[in-house]
């Protein structure tokens, strides 16, 4: 079984009791959590399985020496961010309010002042925790993309309700208008989160128009790379400025790194925001919820193979 249905049947096991658990002390959900953990680990440890593999591949990537260590990290992390999560969804939102912190907000604060931003996301685990702060002090608009599982997707969307910035579902909105909003927002110098790390087969040149794909290096593989922020950026002439989140005792840190100005080739200013999203995965690998997705698999191990 994937990852993903191992996710999805864990999460709608939980989520029958999830507002009961939402009012709980911070103890007890984290306690039941736990049992989320286990499976995790099961999916880990069982034969035949590819976490397992992943994680060892991503282990040598990022220069952990115990794979073990860097999934039980990911794993504590996995269960803190669903926490955050769900105290949001389920409105205790305001505890998140105050736990966020930019790291150098100051060059962050300078980019805005110019203008609009494209803030470049990989799934991470408390993407969404960081959204809901963030809110609060700039106007956000979050492009989301609601999973096709149903009881998920109804969890999403009560979530994401809770977030308090504006939201645009790239699933199922009509792509003029996602093109249109998202747009105006830039132009009007909102900050604008994509979650840019779905990949694909990489195209035969270094851009497929047609299925909105760029050719790029990532973890010394070539993949097919979404040219949506890239595009956005370089028509509304804002900055990608690709980022993580990385949870702390008692806090979350927004993690930027170097922005980019796209230049007039799609390709090339794609393949520098790329090379610095992996710079911040390769420095907080626990973090990455998005590394047991089946293509980050195949290329993550296909890498370590060479």
């Amino acid at each position: 079984m994937g990852f993903t249905k191992t996710k999805d049947r864990a999460f709608n096991t939980y989520n029958v009791f999830a507002g009961w658990l939402a009012r709980r002390p911070r103890p007890v959900r984290l306690g039941v959590y736990s049992v989320v953990g286990l499976v995790m680990w099961a999916a880990y440890l069982l034969p035949g399985n590819r976490v397992r593999p992943t994680i060892v591949a991503l282990s040598k990537h990022v220069g952990e020496p115990s794979p073990r260590k860097l999934f039980g990290r990911y794993v504590r992390r996995f269960i803190t961010g669903l926490d955050l999560a769900e105290r949001v969804r389920h409105g205790f939102g305001a505890e998140v309010d105050g736990l966020l912190t930019i790291e150098d907000k100051e060059r962050f604060d300078g980019i805005l002042e110019k203008g609009g931003m494209f803030l470049a996301l990989p799934h991470v685990h408390a993407s969404i925790a960081m959204a809901r702060a963030l809110g609060k002090s700039y106007q956000v608009l979050l492009i989301i993309r609601l999973t096709t599982e149903k009881k998920r997707a109804e969890a999403q969307r009560l979530l994401f309700e809770k977030v308090g910035c504006d939201i645009l579902d790239a699933r199922n909105e009509p792509s003029s208008s996602i093109a249109r909003k998202t747009m105006r927002a830039l132009r009007d110098g909102k900050i604008v989160i994509g979650t840019v790390d779905r990949i694909r087969p990489p195209p035969d040149g270094d851009v497929d128009t047609a299925r909105g794909q760029v050719r790029a290096t990532v973890f010394g593989q070539v993949v097919g790379v979404e040219s949506w922020p890239t595009r956005f950026a370089m028509e509304a002439k804002v900055p990608v400025v690709p980022a993580t989140v990385r949870q702390t005792d008692g806090g979350i840190s927004l993690c930027l790194g170097n922005e980019s100005s796209p230049t007039h080739s799609i390709a090339e200013s794609t393949q520098y925001w790329v090379d610095e999203l992996e710079k911040l995965l390769r420095s907080n690998p626990e973090e990455w919820n998005f590394s047991l997705d089946k293509h980050w698999s195949r290329v993550l191990m296909e890498s370590q193979a060479l």
